[in-house]
């Protein structure tokens, strides 16, 4: 079993920014202990282009990682790079200079594509993984598949070559245990590659959700601090770390960096599952097209 947090990724799209250098330090360092096996920076994105800003926030790129054990990892969305396999090439290409110049040592990149565009993502994870780099692939957008669209989505994830992972994104938090065991299933007969879940948790089906996936067979967990994420948020790692018989004794420094650091975050921007949330989630749509409804 492989667990990867995506705290520090999460937490800069809820607020905007980055993270104090503290909670960086106090993070890292309890992630350490805890046997977390992936740190997940955040997003990469090109940086030709004028609009994405830094590769990382600066707080991560100045961090040096010798203390730490777990590896590090970054997301990049298929959409944010140029159209074509020569443009979304170069592209991959600059970014994996710029990741290799941070000082934390990424070996993973993992790269979101929705699921009926599949084939846009060969390109970058063909580079990226030439450059030296675990690639993970993230389908997004699942649940929406009919099953010859599955199909199809499928037979290209299988052709995109050697892959350390294939995450099932349950972008909508609108995945039931039922479908989620489907797509297990489904993917884990059509590709090589290990399979992982992401949970949101409008429902609050996230942690059910990913210890289901993880009994049909899937080996990659990710979540989040204290579920910390825009909107719902996603599975929380300390429930998940005490699922998977981590002691509360152990628990006890993870417990305390929620208490000083994250608790207060929820109070500030206040992520989890409102109405809308819920809404959105058994209609599987997005949560703006739900209007009229209190957030809670």
């Amino acid at each position: 079993m492989t667990l990867l947090d995506c705290t520090l990724r999460t937490s800069g799209q809820l607020t905007g920014g980055a993270p104090s250098p503290q909670l960086v330090a106090d993070y890292l360092a309890v992630c350490g202990r805890l046997g977390i096996d992936v740190i997940e920076l955040g997003y990469v994105r090109d940086p030709a282009d004028r609009t994405a800003g830094a590769p990382l926030p600066e707080v991560l790129t100045a961090t040096r990682a010798e203390r730490y054990g777990p590896r590090f990892a970054v997301l990049l969305d298929a959409a944010d790079l140029p159209a074509g396999d020569g443009p979304a090439a170069a592209a991959a290409d600059r970014i994996a200079d710029r990741i290799a110049a941070v000082p934390l040592p990424v070996g993973l990149v993992r790269v979101a594509v929705r699921y009926d565009e599949v084939a846009r993502a060969a390109a970058p994870l063909g580079r990226l993984r030439d450059a030296g780099f675990g690639v993970c692939l993230l389908l997004t957008d699942i649940d929406l598949a009919s099953y010859p669209e599955l199909d199809r989505c499928l037979i290209e994830t299988a052709a995109l070559g050697p892959l350390d992972a294939v995450f099932l994104v349950d972008s909508l938090g609108s995945l039931r245990p039922e479908r989620v065991i489907e797509l297990v299933q489904s993917t884990r007969a059509a590709v090589v590659a290990p399979v992982g879940i992401h949970a949101h948790d409008n429902q609050g089906f996230a942690l059910h959700n990913t210890v289901v996936a993880r009994s049909a067979g899937a080996t990659w967990q990710d979540a989040a601090v204290h579920g910390i994420g825009p909107g719902a948020g996603i599975t929380r790692t300390e429930q998940l770390l005490a699922l998977l018989g981590t002691t509360p004794g152990d628990l006890g420094p993870l417990l305390e960096l929620i208490a000083i650091h994250f608790a207060p975050l929820k109070r500030r921007y206040g992520w989890g599952a409102g109405p809308r949330q819920v809404m959105a989630g058994l209609a599987r749509i997005p949560v703006t097209a739900v209007r009229g409804l209190d957030e809670g």
